[in-house]
């Protein structure tokens, strides 16, 4: 039970949420992610991962965003559970398809949308702009002129950054890349909800897979990279600039909330247990270990998501220490609930959530 003055942040990965998915009814996987989201606590601030942005597709009927909550989020999928409703919502630009102009995957320029070419050679990985975007729902005001985005920052000014440069790898990064190619996956953004007892900074992400594929790829440094750049954010480091010139992370003292499928989990070796050491740790962080009956049953009760390499938590919810955190959870039902196929039909994540208060 939600009481006065607790706040529901949620994260949730639906997989590839594509738009002839969401812009059509009665697509059954989007049916069963708004009843996980329904049988959640409803949430506050709502980020959904892997939402195609079909503004940069050429689409132009209504946003996914809004083809999602008014035919899916708000109408209660199932007689036990109710719909659940936004005010305000926002879908930040990414880098995902988003053409480089350089030869990224170092077989020459692809620029065919829809071949693997064309996706190795982008800022980010994906056949078309637009793909495995994202949307942050809110039930509160967002603070749009104060919103930061960082899509354009550029890698090679992330200091100390582990950039591969090396060309007896697969993929590198000349001298000439560097100067142009972004770190974030998709984007960061600082989006300020005005909560009714003050504003709170939703801080959110998706870095890049740190997947070998038997190559010596860009994304297991970039990973680890992308969430450092978290981690410095939101301790207040100067060398950040966001997209529109802004300079240096977040003030001392503003609340926020890290929202995020970060792609890696506690303890991971091959991305330096980033996550614990430039989050977890971070003494701006109140460190939270949501755990699940599903998870439990395999001996992973943390884990959020059940990926190639095994169930593992790789979603969070991480609240500043301005905040208390009075629940925190996974919505992966045990075997024996009746919803257990509906939780596993929607997506290879479910629903992490926290509850916080003051």
């Amino acid at each position: 039970m939600i009481h006065v003055g607790e706040y529901v942040f949620a994260q949730y990965n639906v997989e590839r949420l594509t738009t002839e998915k969401v812009q059509r009814t009665g697509t059954p996987q989007l049916e069963a992610a708004a009843e996980m989201i329904q049988r959640s606590p409803m949430p506050d601030a709502l980020l959904v991962n892997e939402m195609d942005d079909n503004t940069v597709q050429g689409w132009e009927g209504r946003h996914n965003a809004t083809a999602f909550l008014e035919d899916y989020l708000r109408e209660p999928q199932v007689a036990d559970v109710e719909g659940v409703d936004f005010e305000e919502w926002v879908a930040p630009r990414c880098n995902t398809g988003i053409p480089s102009g350089m030869d990224v995957g170092k077989d020459g320029i692809g620029v065919e949308p829809g071949t693997d070419a064309y996706a190795r050679d982008c800022f980010s990985y994906a056949p078309y702009p637009g793909r495995y975007s994202m949307a942050l729902y809110s039930r509160y005001p967002i603070e749009r002129d104060e919103i930061r985005t960082f899509r354009e920052f550029l890698w090679a000014d992330l200091p100390n950054d582990r950039i591969p440069t090396d060309s007896d790898r697969d993929l590198y990064l000349t001298d000439d890349d560097r100067k142009r190619f972004r770190l974030p996956a998709k984007t960061v953004a600082d989006v300020p909800i005005a909560l009714p007892d003050g504003t709170v900074h939703v801080v959110i992400a998706h870095p890049s897979p740190p997947l070998a594929d038997g190559m010596d790829t860009l994304n297991i440094p970039r990973c680890h990279d992308e969430i450092r750049f978290l981690g410095d954010y939101i301790a207040g480091a100067e060398y950040p600039y966001d997209d529109d010139g802004r300079m240096g992370g977040l003030p001392d003292g503003e609340r926020f909330v890290v929202l995020g499928d970060l792609n890696t989990y506690p303890g991971e070796t091959v991305t330096d247990d980033a996550v614990t050491r430039h989050l977890l740790e971070n003494p701006r962080i109140r460190p939270t270990t949501p755990s699940s009956p599903g998870g439990r049953e395999l001996d992973a009760p943390h884990a959020t998501g059940i990926l190639s390499r095994g169930p593992a938590r790789v979603d969070y919810v991480l609240p500043s220490n301005e905040f208390d955190v009075s629940a925190t959870g996974v919505g992966w039902p045990a075997a024996d609930e009746p919803h257990r196929e509906m939780a596993e039909r929607a997506s290879d994540h479910f629903p992490v959530w926290t509850v916080v208060a003051d």
